[in-house]
């Protein structure tokens, strides 16, 4: 009798430990949820620099990419040059990222691929910087010619 109870205690006891694992997912999963950034707002706030990043945002023609920790950027940068839909490439990194590793990123990309131009955003650098390090790709041409458009050229 004692082996039994012994055995639904213990059975109890893995399923108790299984329900706080599952609670412990979900309130994780809640987290990130809650720390991911509002790209909505973030275009709309950025009009007054990026005028045509919130229309293309809304078109579906910023294609968002999160990195993990294996360096993928070449392979997505390469992609997105095929990519006759996409406008920009946005590299959305860990929030420890550091900015010598976004402009590292930055350097990698414009080496390779002369046509693109590459920025970094930092949440340490405030005013319109990303909520999370980015690092943002686009065709020089076309945004050479967007920013003619608007008057606006700064190299």
């Amino acid at each position: 009798m004692l082996d039994t109870a012994t055995a639904i205690g213990e059975k109890n006891a893995r399923k108790e430990q299984r329900n706080k694992e599952r609670f412990n997912e979900e309130e994780e999963k809640e987290q990130r949820f809650k720390k991911e950034v509002d790209w909505l707002a973030y275009y709309k706030s950025i009009k007054g620099v990026c005028p045509w990043s919130y229309s293309a945002y809304m078109q579906n023609k910023i294609l968002h990419i999160t990195v993990g920790d294996e360096p993928t950027e070449l392979t997505w940068t390469s992609c997105f040059l095929g990519s006759p839909k996409h406008e920009a490439l946005l590299f959305e990194y860990p929030h420890e990222t550091t900015i010598d590793m976004l402009l590292s990123v930055v350097n990698k990309i414009e080496e390779k691929h002369k046509e693109l131009i590459a920025f970094w955003s930092h949440p340490s650098e405030g005013d319109q910087n990303t909520e999370v390090p980015v690092v943002i790709v686009q065709d020089r041409k076309l945004l050479t010619d967007l920013r003619k458009k608007i008057g606006f050229e700064d190299e």
